[in-house]
């Protein structure tokens, strides 16, 4: 695409708007490429992640400062949002869309640069960029969303079945010698910690937790609508007011508290649902008010409500049951991984507010039918599953 027909379709404010926050950067880094080609590397670690200090690159960031690594290395964060009002010894924020001499002359001079989502590759010869990826494989295609610098030295991937089907999401050749299994660091809360977030979100106590982290159908980043299927409420299966109070009713009979996780993509004015005596809902701004992760929640949760995200797949690290609703299965626009994706679902399908209910139901029956699917399910899509993936990668690395 010429700048002529970008300019027409993204608009003048956006065109200013990237040369401000990418070429710039650019032009920097280029010529403090030159400057410091023959000045050593430094024990300098760049980590950037998909929401600032989460997913991968945050839960490889704890493990560094728990292990005191930031005694030996400058940590430095390229971070979206406001910088954190306190920082351990050796860290430092700098905003990854804002051009600073300073970011770029750590970004130029770093033995090791870890991304989650913008995949930045290496500056200078000698640097090793790891892209980490933001969390687990999802079930749908998300082939031409995500671009990878051809200067990434190193591509974590979950197994060799998924290696392939990575490789194609990321229209990388396949086989190569970029994409290796450590496990994703992530995951390591999963099995290492024993309460979470909870307490953040409810004062009260329940039979059963339940967490729904539905996938966005609609946001407002370049006006994307994944979805043909229009939700009045803003998310799958409950169809209005009527259904949403009788779903609350339910959860108060069973005990059970449901915490409605929306996802940071959907554009929130097509939300109409609400927290309830039995239903929290949290969204972006209630995240970074409590200080709320995704897996810390997940470590909480006596079971999990998906679709085609990726927490449907991190959860099966749990042990516990999954639902999966599918109203909008072949009306999704984006297609899936492979061909048939209720293959990689190893749990309740849900096509219908009925469904959900039963599905809180079932929660209470002492046998877990889905059981035995769900560990042949994550053996296959996860070679390590033992909460010693930060270790790894720090191993690979040669911290």
């Amino acid at each position: 695409m010429n700048i002529f027909n970008y300019l027409k379709k993204k608009g003048l404010k956006r065109v200013c708007q990237v040369i401000w926050q990418y070429k710039v950067d650019l032009v920097i880094q280029r010529l403090f490429a030159v400057v410091f080609k023959k000045q050593n590397l430094q024990n300098i670690i760049i980590i950037e992640s998909h929401n600032d200090f989460d997913s991968n690159g945050g839960a490889f960031y704890n493990y560094l400062i728990k292990n005191k690594y930031n005694d030996r290395y400058k940590i430095v964060w390229l971070i979206r949002n406001k910088k954190p009002d306190v920082l351990p010894l050796n860290v430092e924020c700098y905003g990854i869309y804002k051009p600073s001499l300073k970011k770029n002359y750590y970004l130029s001079n770093a033995k090791y640069i870890l991304t989650c989502q913008d995949a930045l590759g290496i500056i200078r010869e000698g640097q090793r960029a790891y892209y980490l990826t933001h969390g687990a494989m999802a079930l749908k295609n998300t082939k031409g969303n995500i671009s990878v610098s051809n200067s990434i030295t190193y591509i974590l991937a979950p197994s060799e079945y998924l290696k392939p089907i990575q490789a194609n999401l990321l229209s990388i050749p396949y086989p190569n010698d970029k994409q290796i299994i450590l496990g994703y660091p992530c995951h390591d809360v999963l099995y290492n910690l024993k309460s979470g977030d909870l307490g953040k979100v409810t004062e009260h106590t329940f039979k059963k937790v339940v967490l729904w982290m539905p996938t966005f159908r609609k946001s407002k980043i370049d006006n994307r609508n994944d979805s043909s299927i229009e939700y009045t409420m803003g998310i799958p299966i409950v169809n209005d007011i009527g259904e949403y109070e009788k779903l609350n009713s339910i959860l108060n009979s069973l005990e059970t508290l449901l915490i409605i996780k929306i996802h940071p993509m959907q554009d929130l004015e097509q939300i109409k649902i609400y927290s309830h005596t039995n239903i929290i809902v949290i969204d972006g701004n209630k995240v970074k008010e409590l200080n709320i992760d995704n897996y810390r929640l997940m470590v909480d949760a006596d079971a999990m409500i998906s679709d085609y995200s990726s927490s449907g797949t991190d959860f099966l690290h749990t042990g516990r049951p999954i639902a999966y609703t599918l109203d909008d299965l072949t009306e999704y626009r984006l297609g899936f991984i492979v061909e048939n994706p209720k293959d990689l679902m190893p749990g309740m399908k849900i096509y219908c507010f009925n469904d959900l209910i039963d599905f809180f139901e079932l929660l209470n029956n002492v046998t877990d039918e889905y059981y035995n699917q769900r560990k042949l399910i994550l053996n296959r899509m996860f070679t390590f599953h033992d909460g010693n993936s930060c270790s790894r990668l720090a191993e690979h690395i040669g911290l």
